[in-house]
């Protein structure tokens, strides 16, 4: 929990003793440094916990498991006169903005992969590539261009390092979306039912594919004569498709080819063709891209070959080690000022805002 501080002449933490009662009858201040101390916390309905003296200063708290738990305890904290503010705001405080950030990525990244690059980052790497901006700025413009360049090439692939890559299947209804979003999760998250119009809401499933976090989302199948409800479910589909880093096409080749299939294909040219229901009869023979995949989410043919697909669009270049990484919007968005910014003031100004030097 954040440590407790107090403005008051007072030992540290005297002022706490009325809300911690240690089994050792020791008072909360008199607790020797580094020394668990169990006992009871609270005037009413008191509840066991423990607490521990890291230094003179910082106290650590630990209480039951649950929010309910938490914020009885931070409730009790603030009206004995502490004030209570969240881990990146005291991170913010003790490091700056910079740090503050960055191991605030740290704590959301998903995998092994993502993670060993973020940490890569908080060790200094990233700072000192912002740092070496503000040198750059009084040697010439093209220098510094070319180094905001170099770091602006991974904006979009930092700030996926702690926000999963979205990606959205599409098709006309009843060709398998279900299936296919079910066999790549490994595990059944959408109802699959041979009726047309089954899937009315957007269904997500978080999974990793080669070690980057995806999120894969099962939309209501595209079609024109559609009822109310279901008219609904496709118009939120839409939406979601617009947004996304990487859409998959779905037909069913087990069935011929229709308007509305062949429609899709070019509407989402962008997309990845997958040809759906490879274990059975093929009904499209020439009327498939050629770079379409064929998969069954029956035998599992063809889903190694559509991870890999997607893994290569959504991720088509990899940091080597020792590549500044920027990991944040308002890291992105400050380069971006800085790189538009024409006064040397404004630049040097933009550069100290973003290491956090000075308040953002």
């Amino acid at each position: 929990m954040t440590p407790v501080g107090s403005s008051s002449s007072e030992p540290l933490f005297q002022g706490l003793n009325f809300l911690f009662r240690a089994s050792n009858g020791v008072p909360l201040d008199d607790q020797p440094l580094r020394k668990i101390a169990f006992g009871k916390w609270g005037v009413t309905d008191a509840e066991d916990l423990v607490v521990c003296h890291l230094t003179p200063n910082v106290l650590e708290i630990h209480c039951h498991g649950g929010e309910a738990a938490v914020r009885r305890v931070l409730s009790d904290l603030s009206m004995a006169g502490c004030t209570v503010i969240d881990g990146h705001a005291q991170q913010t405080l003790q490091n700056g903005l910079l740090d503050a950030e960055c191991l605030d990525v740290l704590s959301r990244t998903s995998t092994v992969r993502t993670t060993k690059i973020v940490l890569e980052q908080t060790h200094d790497l990233l700072k000192s590539a912002f740092r070496q901006l503000l040198s750059l700025d009084s040697d010439g413009d093209d220098s510094l261009f070319d180094c905001l360049d170099r770091l602006l090439e991974w904006a979009d692939f930092g700030q996926h390092l702690s926000m999963p890559w979205n990606v959205v299947l599409t098709g006309r209804p009843n060709v398998g979306k279900s299936s296919l979003i079910n066999s790549l999760l490994g595990y059944q998250r959408a109802i699959v039912f041979d009726q047309p119009g089954t899937t009315r809401d957007i269904v997500t499933g978080e999974t990793a594919f080669d070690g980057w976090p995806v999120i894969l989302a099962d939309t209501a199948g595209l079609r024109d004569n559609a009822g109310e409800l279901e008219a609904a479910g496709i118009a939120l589909a839409r939406e979601r498709l617009q947004s996304a880093d990487l859409r998959l096409v779905l037909v069913d080749i087990s069935q011929f080819p229709t308007q509305e299939d062949l429609r899709l294909i070019v509407e989402w040219s962008d997309a990845i063709v997958v040809a759906h229901k490879v274990d059975l009869e093929n009904r499209w023979r020439n009327h498939l891209p050629q770079d379409a995949i064929c998969v069954s989410s029956v035998t599992g043919e063809g889903l190694i070959e559509l991870q890999q697909r997607i893994v290569s669009r959504l991720v088509p270049r990899v940091p080597e080690l020792g590549v500044p990484v920027p990991l944040t919007l308002r890291q992105v968005d400050k380069l971006r000022e800085i790189r538009s910014a024409k006064a040397g003031a404004d630049r040097r100004n933009a550069i100290e805002a973003l290491i956090g030097m000075e308040s953002d």
